[in-house]
């Protein structure tokens, strides 16, 4: 079992629901308004770039993430704001 994080802003985020709902993703956790940061990328004005966000969180099986994956990779760059899509896959002992 793996624990799916998607980060997207916030033009992407009908894309990446429902790309959970086609891959059969039971339940998961979208957090809305939040902010991504870049601090990698800068001083803008005297502060880091940021964009508006949002977080989905979801507990899957491995062969899900497959489907997720392929689903939005398609949409990678393809936003107004950089960055714009980052899926972080970790191993997930249970979940209840």
């Amino acid at each position: 079992m793996k624990q799916l994080t998607i980060l997207c802003s916030t033009d992407l985020s009908d894309r990446v629901r429902d790309a959970l709902v086609h891959a059969g993703v039971e339940k998961f956790l979208k957090v809305p308004h939040a902010v991504g940061n870049r601090p990698g990328a800068g001083w803008e004005h005297g502060r880091y770039p940021t964009w508006d966000a949002e977080m989905f969180v979801a507990p899957v099986d491995d062969a899900v993430v497959d489907v997720v994956v392929t689903e939005l990779r398609e949409y990678t760059g393809c936003c107004d704001t950089e960055p714009c899509l980052h899926v972080l896959v970790s191993a997930l002992e249970a979940a209840y």
